[in-house]
Formats: structure tokens, C-alpha cells, sequence
């Protein structure tokens, strides 16, 4: 029962300091102001990060097996039946990938082209998602509309075409190109794209160099080849979308020089043909692997390093391949925008701990006003930890409703970033112009309505009427303006305008607008334990004041 007084008393005295005091409200609103801040910055930033992990690990898979040069490694079939027993591996599919050179709409570009088991690849990574046409797009080209069109044309389905990459019309190869190899890739200002500048049903020009085992040109040279082209793809990864194309890969394999072949075997001495054929195996660049259900990324690595030591053992001509996860492919760039994300979110920390300096300020002048206060407490038995308690608790309270305010502040931010950016872009010179008109008439009414009113000491009065009543004139004014100035409001919103994000300039379409739980958590616990070391040092004195000194206190 003493024990629920004595919290009582404490409770009501910091509830009363904080309703009646200014000094623990702007100590409140800069703690609110940090969090919000640090919250705002860690979410979009991790947004970022998120975005850029998804999109990486998008068109890898989990595990790579990849070679060490150019030329790939043979005997794939055999290993990837092999990983595909493992447990801890889904799937597993070949790719071969080269440098190589497409000439489309007379453009040329250098390209990273990657051949592929359609089928198997899908099983890997979500590569249907990542295509950019569907069948619609095609449609509304023709002019024509998808319910009253029946049936659908075959070579209409884009997503089909792309998913199967079957010849084409003159057996053609079927190619899909990242979004931005396209030379006229028309993006608009919200990150999209018009599919009429798109590169589908055209043909380019794909040019490879065949490689010899040892890594020499072939006596052959460059290799040729029309492609026709069924899609585009967009991973939301620009180093990717700008750079690879994709293409079958026993059509790959063979302009490479790197598929199945069979040769007739000569006795080295007479010449004479042997019986039997002489064998050489196909090659791939990397084998792509899905990790099983229930599996960390950490035990399908180890699992697939293990049983392709086993495997390289018993081909001693093998150069061992590398196995990597996706993490450690992309790390570069990954670690580079995790380094960002840290080094930003360190900075505005420390400029948080401002909020640490005010709360330290307004409960050190708070114990010098309340030092009667603090007498009178200590002289009716109230102990020094009794004391420290009460600020330390009032610190607490300061802390909890300016960080829950932040937080509240900085999710309804993050939420509508993109509404906030849109509005920002499109409405910010016609609110502008609102907003001048509004603050002009509001001046002149106030500067008019205190000189009238200044002779008959109704100076203040008068300013505030005359000041409501000519704001109110500036927006009738603005409307009326905007009404009959013709296109005054597409010029003003095209003059003023800003864009924190610039989707041409990015290439995510949208800002991360997610705030993650245990990061906002640990921001706001954070901001409570600073408001409690801001009050540590004035709780500490309010403690050790002498109750005589402090009554005798003016």
C-alpha cells in the first residue's frame, strides 16, 4: 500500500509537470522529430537495400556453381543429377553465358548473353515475373481488345514465347533482351516503359567468339546469328536490365563451340579409321541451384561445395568450379549499399542526440525552478533516490510520448512516401500559389488592420480581423486566378515542382514505402533510454540538494 502511494504521488506530480510546462513539450516534440527522423531514413534505406537483395537474387538462384574461365566445364549432366539427390537441393539448371555483341534497330550493343533450359531455368529463379509484356500489351498495339478477340493469336502470348523461347518464323532463334539493352527504351517520368518503343518481334544480330578448350579464338571466328526478339525482361536490377540477354542454350552452346561432338578415331601410325567414336562432352559456364524447403542458405552452400569436391575428384582433368552463394556473387554491390545504409544511419544518430542535450537543458532548468519544490519533498521524508526516481521517471514519460509520437509521425510518412513524392511533383506550384496568395493577403490585412486600429488602441484586433478577411480575398483570388488564367495551373506545377525521387533517374519505380517492426522497435526504445540519460545528470543534483539550502532557495 505504501509502495502504490509513493508511485502515486510520483505519477501525479510528472503528469502535472508535463501538462502545465513548455520546457518538457519541446523537450518531447525534438525527441519525436529524431525518431521520426532515424525511422524515416533506417526504413527507406532498408527498403533500398531489400529492393536491390531481391532483385540480385531475382535471375541467380541460391547456389552457383561456376567456372573459372570462359571455356565452362564439362560433365554438368552428371553433376547436376548428382546435386539434384541432395536433400538440401530443389533444382538445378545449366546456363552458359559469354560476351557478345547484338545489333538491333542498327544499334549495336555489348551484351552479356546467357543461354538457358527454359523449363529448368524457370524452376530456379522467378523469371516469368520479371518479364515486362504480356499478351494485353501486344493486343492494344493492334488496336484491338483481349474479350473480344477469340482466339488469341499464338505468337501474341509475349509471356509464352519468352517462357519456351521456341524458333521463331524462319527458325529463327527466340531471344528476350533486358529492358534497357533496348537502344530506344522510351521510360517515362513514373519508371515505365511504352511498349511501342519496345524491341519485341524485331530482329537483331547476335555475334559471339567461339572459344577452344584452352581458351583460344576458333579457326572458325565470330559466330552469327538472326534472333528474333519475344520479350523483355526487367529484374529491377539496372546492372542486369541493361547488360544480358537470354537465348536457348543448346543454340548458345553450339555458336560457342561448346556443344556435344563426335568425331571418328584414326590409328595414329597407319591412319586407318577405328571402330567407335571419340566423344567430346558439352560444356556450360554455370549450373544454377535452388535450395530445398526447410534449408538455411548456409547448409545448401556447404552441401553443394561438398559434393562437388566429390565430384571434381573423380574427373582429375576438371578445374575445380567455384561455388558461390548469391550473396557472395552480388557482394560487391550489396555491401557497398549495406555500408551506405550504416554510414547514413549513423549520422543521423548522432544528430539525434540532440533530443539527448534538450531533455538534459529543460530537466536541469527544471530543477532549478522546482528547488523549493524539491525541499518541501525531501523535508516530508521523501528519500534522495525518492527524488533522482521522480525526475528520472519524468525523463521516462518525456521519452515515451515523444518517441511514440515519432513513431506515429514516421510510419504515416514511410506509408505514403509515394503519394507525398506524386504530390510534390504534379500539385506542388498550384498549392504554392494557394499558399502565397493566401500569406500576401494575410499581411496586408494585418499591416491595414493594425494601423486602423492603432489610434484607437485596437492595434492587435484589428490586425487579426483585417488579416482573416484579406486571406480569405487572396484564396477566392487564387481560384478565380487559376479559373480564367488559362493554363496557369499546368504552368505553375511544371515550374515549381520537386522530385526526391526520380524514377528516370532509378531504376526502382517506387520508394520503399515499408517500415520494418524490429528496427522501428529498436529506434524508439532507443530514444526512450536517451530521454532518461538526458535526465540522469539534472535527477542527480535534484538528489543531492540539501533540504534547508533548497527551502531557503528564492
Amino acid at each position: 500500500m505504501r509502495f502504490l502511494l509513493f508511485f502515486m504521488y510520483k505519477l501525479t506530480l510528472i503528469l502535472k509537470y508535463l501538462r502545465r510546462k513548455l520546457g518538457p513539450m519541446f523537450a518531447a516534440l525534438a525527441v519525436m522529430l529524431c525518431t521520426a527522423m532515424v525511422i524515416i531514413v533506417i526504413s527507406v534505406m532498408g527498403g533500398f537495400l531489400d529492393v536491390l537483395q531481391t532483385s540480385a537474387k531475382q535471375l541467380t538462384g541460391d547456389v552457383i556453381v561456376l567456372s573459372r574461365s570462359l571455356t565452362g566445364f564439362a560433365y554438368y549432366e552428371e553433376m547436376i543429377d548428382q546435386l539434384e539427390e541432395l536433400p538440401q537441393v530443389d533444382a538445378a539448371s545449366p546456363v552458359v553465358t559469354a560476351l557478345g555483341i547484338i545489333n538491333l534497330h542498327g544499334q549495336t550493343v555489348g551484351v552479356k548473353v546467357i543461354g538457358i533450359e527454359p523449363g529448368g531455368f524457370s524452376k530456379i529463379v522467378r523469371y516469368e515475373e520479371t518479364l515486362q509484356w504480356s499478351t494485353q500489351d501486344m493486343l492494344a498495339s493492334y488496336g484491338l481488345d483481349g474479350a473480344q478477340t477469340s482466339p488469341i493469336p499464338p505468337e501474341f502470348d509475349l509471356k509464352a514465347l519468352a517462357t519456351r523461347l521456341d524458333p521463331m518464323a524462319g527458325n529463327h532463334p527466340a531471344m528476350v533482351i533486358g529492358v534497357e539493352v533496348n537502344p530506344w527504351a522510351d521510360r517515362d517520368s513514373q519508371g515505365g516503359y511504352d511498349f511501342s518503343y519496345s524491341a519485341v518481334q524485331q530482329q537483331a544480330t547476335l555475334t559471339v567468339l567461339p572459344l577452344t578448350e584452352r581458351g583460344a579464338p576458333t579457326e572458325l571466328g565470330p559466330a552469327y546469328a538472326k534472333a528474333v526478339i519475344v520479350n523483355e525482361f526487367k529484374s529491377g536490377f539496372l546492372e542486369v536490365d541493361q547488360s544480358q540477354v537470354f537465348i536457348r542454350i543448346d543454340v548458345l552452346q553450339k555458336m560457342l563451340d561448346m556443344d556435344r561432338k563426335e568425331s571418328k578415331v584414326f590409328d595414329p601410325e597407319s591412319g586407318e579409321e577405328l571402330p567407335g567414336k571419340s566423344v567430346r562432352p558439352a560444356r556450360v559456364s554455370e549450373v544454377l541451384i535452388r535450395g530445398a524447403d526447410g534449408y538455411s542458405l548456409a547448409e545448401v552452400h556447404t552441401a553443394v561445395q561438398d559434393q562437388v569436391d566429390v565430384f571434381t575428384s573423380k574427373h582429375p582433368n576438371m578445374t575445380p568450379p567455384r561455388v558461390l552463394t548469391w550473396e557472395q556473387l552480388y557482394s560487391h554491390i550489396i555491401n557497398a549499399v549495406k555500408n551506405e545504409k550504416g554510414m547514413v544511419t549513423f549520422l543521423f544518430i548522432i544528430i539525434s542526440l540532440v533530443a539527448v542535450v534538450m531533455v538534459a537543458t529543460t530537466f536541469y532548468m527544471t530543477v532549478l525552478e522546482k528547488t523549493r519544490d524539491i525541499g518541501v519533498l525531501r523535508a516530508v521524508g521523501a528519500s534522495q533516490a525518492g527524488v533522482m526516481s521522480l525526475f528520472l521517471g519524468y525523463g521516462l514519460a518525456v521519452g515515451v510520448v515523444g518517441s511514440l509520437l515519432g513513431l506515429a509521425l514516421a510510419v504515416s510518412v514511410v506509408w505514403h512516401l509515394n503519394e507525398i513524392q506524386y504530390w510534390l511533383a504534379n500539385h506542388l506550384g498550384v498549392s504554392a500559389h494557394y499558399t502565397w496568395c493566401a500569406a500576401g493577403g494575410a499581411l496586408i490585412g494585418a499591416i491595414v488592420g493594425g494601423t486602423i486600429g492603432y489610434p484607437k488602441r485596437k492595434t492587435l484586433r484589428g490586425a487579426a480581423i483585417m488579416a482573416m478577411l484579406l486571406l480569405l480575398v487572396g484564396v477566392i483570388g487564387a481560384w478565380i486566378s487559376l479559373d480564367q488564367v488559362e493554363d496557369l495551373a499546368y504552368k505553375l506545377n511544371h515550374t515549381i515542382s520537386f522530385k526526391m525521387w526520380d524514377p528516370q533517374t532509378y531504376f526502382f519505380d517506387r520508394i520503399p514505402d515499408k517500415v520494418k517492426f524490429y528496427d522501428a522497435l529498436f529506434i524508439v526504445l532507443g530514444a526512450i533510454l536517451s530521454s532518461v540519460i538526458g535526465a540522469l545528470i539534472p535527477a542527480i543534483l535534484a538528489a543531492r540538494l540539501d533540504p534547508v539550502e533548497a527551502l531557503r532557495y528564492e
